[in-house]
């Protein structure tokens, strides 16, 4: 178990990485927006942990043990690592009146981290999980994903949202 959390970690760690270009490198294809991020928003950021982290969890799902709880520990994790990364740039930014492009990318490291730890945590201590849960788990990481979507073209208009870039919001 801890092999694999350190494995999600790695996967994620570089996919997460790699993702951060590939929407300029695609030449802005709204198809290829939808998964990664479109702009420089906190919101469009979070894609980089979430989509990584679900494809993890399900190809670890797919080849490894079945655990109990499986599904509700990994859709928890990765809502702390989002969380993290929210509340981690706008307490930095917030108290220091700026962005720092070092202290993001090791945030995204950090919240990586975090939600492995997480994860490695509740499935040693889960001896028991609900089909009901399971099923709500997965159905979250739909709902999460859908969100992203509508969002990417149809965000709202508060800050979470905006590219502090260039001030705009979705595509």
């Amino acid at each position: 178990m801890f092999r694999n959390e350190i494995a999600g970690f790695i996967f994620v760690s570089v996919f997460g990485t790699i993702g951060h270009f590939v929407f300029e490198w695609l030449d802005s294809n709204p198809i290829v927006g939808l998964f990664f991020p479109i702009n420089e928003s906190v919101w469009e950021h979070l894609k980089l942990l979430f989509f990584p982290y679900m494809i993890w969890s399900f190809i670890e799902y797919f080849i490894g043990e079945k655990q109990p709880g499986y599904f509700s520990s990994k859709i928890k994790s990765v809502l702390w690592g989002m969380l993290f990364l929210v509340a981690f740039f706008y307490t930095y930014s917030g108290a220091t009146g700026k962005v720092n492009n070092i202290i993001d990318i090791i945030s995204f490291f950090l919240a990586v981290a975090l939600s492995f730890i997480i994860s490695y945590i509740s499935l040693k201590n889960n001896s028991t999980g609900s089909r009901t849960g399971e099923i709500i788990s997965i159905c979250l990481f739909a709902v999460i994903s859908v969100l992203f979507f509508i969002f990417t073209f149809s965000p709202p208009l508060i800050p979470l949202f905006e590219d502090p870039q260039n001030f705009t919001f979705g595509i």
